[in-house]
């Protein structure tokens, strides 16, 4: 009788699976990448990194229903890092336009109170285009409305502006989008001036001072540097030239190659614009924040590139390239609240 031969793996086999796993990825082999997911899933092998990486190739494939699935499973299963794969959820659940569930999801997570700071933020901007892409806005909220004890006492107000936590002052601030602010002007105009409050709590005002036709001049104080604006005279993302031809060279550059990193650079751009505004971006080169903002973009989804290849690319120095993404390193720290 013959013995049955014993089957030998060769060392670190699973470890190089996965490795060639995410090198293909980085190539844009989406669908080669996935079957190496596979048969990485089928070793149980650093489960958390290959469902990750089975999702994001999903999303690149355009299989969005099934990256959203596996995304929901990992979280309700608590695979990998609870609060990047809820990021990653969220940003498909946008894509298939289910803005009621990225709602439903925000505000459940927030009503926990346990959101780490560098993501707190994100879901409350996250939170906010929700509701605006849902009907009956207005009703959702007033009852998002918070519990100030005497709501409509302006003294009150005022010490959640000015002595509350961040987020008492964020959810004020949502409430004043639907009143007449100018009572309160004297008070925001102190707010904008205090280096120590939030800088997109600031932008936040300006936003509400210019959509309700504030046409005096008022002082900023952000990122150390003091501006002169008038409100009503400032542009919103949307009309912004400097922003949209950004977004035009990151459209001819990144999108019909990588939708998914497109509308990731898009998201990363409105969170440094909302630290900035109203100050300028420096240097005035679009090119050269284009640049930098793939540059920052392919590191976070793990999509290596050089910046010399990106400098290239665009026409721009690498030395700017790398300039600029210090910057908007520092933008996106600031971007999160410090709850």
């Amino acid at each position: 009788m013959k013995k049955q031969k014993k089957i030998v793996e060769f060392p670190n086999l699973k470890q190089r699976l996965l490795e060639k796993a995410m090198l293909t990825m980085k190539e844009k082999k989406f669908s080669e990448a996935l079957e190496l997911f596979e048969q990485a899933r089928e070793n149980e092998y650093a489960y958390a990194e290959v469902e990750l990486g089975m999702v994001v190739c999903y999303m690149e494939l355009g299989q969005l229903t099934e990256a959203r699935n596996r995304c929901k499973k990992m979280l309700r299963e608590d695979i990998g890092d609870y609060f990047h794969v809820l990021q990653i959820y969220i940003t498909i659940l946008i894509q298939l336009k289910e803005y009621a569930e990225v709602k439903t999801t925000i505000e459940a997570i927030l009503e926990e109170d346990k959101v780490p700071a560098q993501y707190a933020q994100n879901f409350y901007q996250l939170l906010e285009f929700a509701r605006k892409m849902l009907p009956s806005e207005d009703a959702q909220t007033e009852q998002f409305e918070p519990d100030y004890g005497q709501s409509n006492d302006q003294v009150d107000e005022l010490f959640m502006l000015h002595e509350g936590s961040v987020q008492k002052q964020y959810e004020l601030i949502q409430v004043l989008k639907h009143r007449n602010i100018r009572p309160l002007i004297p008070q925001i105009e102190r707010y904008v001036k205090d280096e120590l409050k939030h800088p997109v709590l600031k932008t936040f005002l300006l936003h509400i001072l210019k959509e309700q036709g504030w046409d005096k001049e008022m002082e900023v104080v952000k990122m150390g540097q003091h501006i002169t604006i008038i409100p009503s005279n400032l542009y919103s993302g949307e009309e912004d030239p400097f922003l949209n031809k950004i977004i035009s060279i990151l459209e001819d550059k990144v999108e019909s190659d990588n939708p998914t990193l497109f509308e990731g650079l898009k998201e990363m751009l409105v969170r440094i614009h909302a630290v900035q505004f109203p100050l300028p971006f420096v240097p005035d080169k679009p090119e050269v924040w284009a640049a930098g903002l793939h540059s920052a973009g392919v590191d976070l989804f793990g999509l290596g590139v050089e910046d010399e290849e990106l400098a290239e690319e665009y026409h721009v120095s690498a030395l700017e390239v790398k300039s600029v993404v210090r910057e908007i390193n520092k933008l996106e720290d600031f971007s999160y609240l410090r709850l």
